[in-house]
């Protein structure tokens, strides 16, 4: 490009820069020029407001202060609204405190009351001294002792006890139902528990607690009416075959179900026990630890028609009545819950469930007294009946531990260690019993016929088993049925837990085996005492055959019962050898008696010091040997015969041994006797003497223990 196009470009672009330069300085101008004017027009707003602030700021502060002289008044008027109010506290809701409330319309007369407790406090702090305090105090005092009264008569109300059946509605209603599906406890409806739940918590936030007495002893009396006409209904001859009603439809039986009421309690029990074996298994598992084990036996010593005396009634009554006391607690706690305030839950609770547990633990103390008399009367019904009320009693201690407090629990745990005592003296005393025995039964009579030697103590004429034998062995096996908490019993005790601690040495035992070992301890116990017994009565008999056969019947039905029984299995758990070792008694026995026909075998065996005939003679010296021979043999043979033909050996198997072992050890000793002497010709009247053949021995062997023949 040439310096002239150069040049001319250069002069093109000063040119725009010169008509920008120009274009921007008129601009420059203009926003002077506007600047000032803006600055005019504000200078004079301002001198225009700080007019206006001059005239309207005086206007301000006189508005202000005539606002605040009229709060000032509302504020002064509203307090002598106030105070004039109180004044006129007395008045107005006078008419309104003495008419009392109302059921279902509670509130108007609370909010007299409220009025009253206002005036109260406005004079009791400003005015102590004047008639107003007075007069208002003096009304509200009424006013709250006319709730009060309120409060008695709306309990009152609905607090009739409830009937017999109503409440063993509510014992035998199954475990996971609603209570609300049993009519016993429409006792109070809903409408009056709200009532009563405003007026309990008015009461207790205005510091007036006289409704927790009057709740207490309202709802404590509902419990005792209802108590005792469980007690009186008891008494009747209905007790015990009353119907079962329907889940549903209460007072209408269901068709085909007719329980006594042992049979009722059996399976509340058994629920109960179930429950708490779940329980146990679900926190403990399969723990070594498990203390607890399914048993469907719960009960049966209940049954009346089993063991049916008056103790065992009287111990299912009892059970019967923990039973309801336990259901009527839970109601009473869900009444609390809702009508009074949780704070005062305990003291009420207290207050109202003491009369009936001091009945209970009463009742508890008289029954087991009751009891303890008839087994110092040798009643062992009475101590099974003992045991199986503190089974189920332990059953129940965890339902009523969680509806009592601290020292109701002490009170109820009572009765627990009244059971425990008693039972564990019956335990005591039987032992003692089967060691003094003197003669008394009172269980099961084996046989009436008895002979007395002068000792005061009876045994049977025909040394059959003895009555105690019988009883004890009944009552042993009765006690399988209550192992667990005979274990319980006996583990407190030095003379059992160290056998225990003794066997638990030698192999590992689970909460099952020891308890049973534990009653196995006690089995073996009485029976060392039973076979001692045994061992001493056998001295009133003089015939020695009749002494051996009276221990050999008793001993052998002891070891039979035990077989049969499954007792000989817990026994081993503490003697293993104990079945071999009745079995040897046995044997020693059955030796012993064999033994008492010493006397007679001694006339026939050995013959080494008898004559030997010679071609069926003998000598004329000899003839009165053989004479006495057979003579003492035939007189001891018919004395045996007359007597052990009157002794009795019931088992069958037992008495048709002794009987081969009597001809096996007899007939075979004579029979050699006899082929030597029987055809010689020592008397003139041979007949006289040889008076049994072989056979005939035989066959009077044969009739012992059968006075018929």
């Amino acid at each position: 490009m040439s310096t002239l196009e150069n040049t001319l470009q250069i002069e093109i672009k000063l040119e725009k820069e010169k008509t920008k330069q120009a274009l921007l300085k008129d601009h420059v101008e203009k926003y002077s020029e506007l600047t000032q004017s803006m600055s005019k027009i504000l200078n004079s707003f301002e001198q225009r407001l700080g007019k206006l602030e001059h005239t309207i700021l005086p206007v301000y502060n006189i508005t202000k202060n005539l606002q605040k002289q009229q709060q000032n008044l509302d504020s002064t008027l509203q307090c002598m609204e106030q105070v004039l109010s109180h004044y006129d506290a007395s008045q107005d809701v006078c008419n309104l405190i003495h008419q009392g409330p109302s059921e279902g319309n509670i509130g108007s007369f609370l909010d007299g009351l409220n009025k009253l407790k206002k005036a109260k406090d406005y004079f009791l702090n400003n005015n102590p001294q004047s008639v107003e305090l007075e007069n208002v105090t003096s009304l509200f005092n009424n006013g709250c002792e006319t709730l009060n009264n309120h409060f008695k008569s709306l309990l009152k109300k609905h607090n009739a006890p409830l009937k017999p059946v109503d409440l063993l509605d509510m014992i035998y209603i199954e475990e996971d139902s609603s209570n609300e599906d049993c009519p016993s406890i429409k006792q109070l409806p809903p409408s009056a528990r709200e009532e009563l739940n405003v007026i309990a918590q008015w009461l207790d936030n205005n510091l007036r607690r006289e409704y927790v007495q009057i709740f207490g002893d309202e709802r404590s009396e509902v419990i005792m009416r209802s108590l005792q006409n469980l007690k009186d209904h008891q008494k009747s001859g209905s007790w015990g075959n009353e119907p079962l009603r329907s889940k549903h439809g209460y007072g209408r039986t269901e068709p085909g179900v007719k329980k006594t009421t042992s049979a009722r309690l059996q399976q509340i029990f058994e629920r109960k026990a179930n429950k708490m074996f779940m329980k146990a298994s679900q926190t403990l598992g399969q723990s070594a630890g498990l203390a607890m084990r399914k048993n469907s036996s719960f009960g049966d010593i209940l049954a009346a028609e089993e063991y049916g005396n008056d103790n065992d009634q009287e111990l299912e009554k009892y059970l019967v009545l923990l039973l309801g006391l336990q259901k009527l607690l839970v109601w009473e706690r869900q009444l609390l819950s809702d009508i009074v305030p949780p704070s005062r839950h305990n003291e009420v609770f207290s207050r109202l469930s003491q009369p009936a547990i001091e009945m209970v633990v009463r009742d508890a103390e008289q029954i087991t007294s009751k009891v303890m008399r008839s087994i110092s009367r040798k009643e062992w019904s009475a101590a099974l009946g003992i045991f199986s009320a503190l089974k189920h009693v332990q059953i129940l201690q965890p339902d009523i531990d969680r509806i009592c407090d601290t020292t109701q629990k002490q009170q109820l745990s009572g009765v627990l260690n009244r059971l425990q005592q008693t039972a564990s003296k019956g335990l005591e005393q039987f032992i003692d019993s089967v060691r003094n025995d003197a003669g008394g039964g009172g269980m099961v009579s084996m046989t009436s016929s008895t002979i007395s030697y002068g000792g005061g103590s009876n045994v049977p004429r025909d040394a059959t088993v003895y009555e105690l034998t019988s009883n004890t062995i009944w009552f042993l096996e009765q006690l399988q049925e209550h192992c667990d908490t005979i274990g319980g019993l006996l583990q407190t005790e030095a003379i059992y837990t160290n056998d225990l601690d003794r066997i638990a040495s030698q192999k590992a035992l689970s909460v099952e085996q020891k308890n049973k070992a534990l009653l196995g301890i006690y089995v073996r116990k009485v029976l060392a005492e039973l076979n001692y017994t045994i061992a001493t009565k056998s001295e009133q008999y003089g015939d020695p055959a009749t002494k051996q056969l009276f221990k050999l019947n008793n001993t052998h039905y002891i070891l039979k019962s035990l077989q049969r029984s499954s007792l000989i299995d817990i026994v081993a758990l503490t003697e293993h050898d104990c079945e071999r070792r009745y079995q040897k008694m046995i044997q020693d026995l059955k030796k012993a008696y064999l033994g008492s026909w010493s006397k007679l075998v001694s006339f026939i065996h050995p013959m080494d010091d008898l004559p030997r005939p010679i071609n069926g003679k003998v000598k004329d010296k000899e003839r009165a040997t053989i004479k006495d021979r057979f003579s003492n043999f035939n007189k001891e043979l018919d004395d045996a015969v007359k007597t052990q033909r009157a002794i009795s050996v019931p088992d069958v198997l037992l008495r048709e041994g002794i009987k081969r072992d009597n001809t096996e050890h007899i007939v075979p000793k004579y029979n050699a006797f006899f082929e030597v002497y029987s055809d010689v010709q020592f008397s003139k009247n041979i007949e006289k003497y040889v008076k049994y053949r072989p056979s005939d021995v035989t066959t009077m062997l044969n009739s012992f223990f059968d006075d018929t023949v």
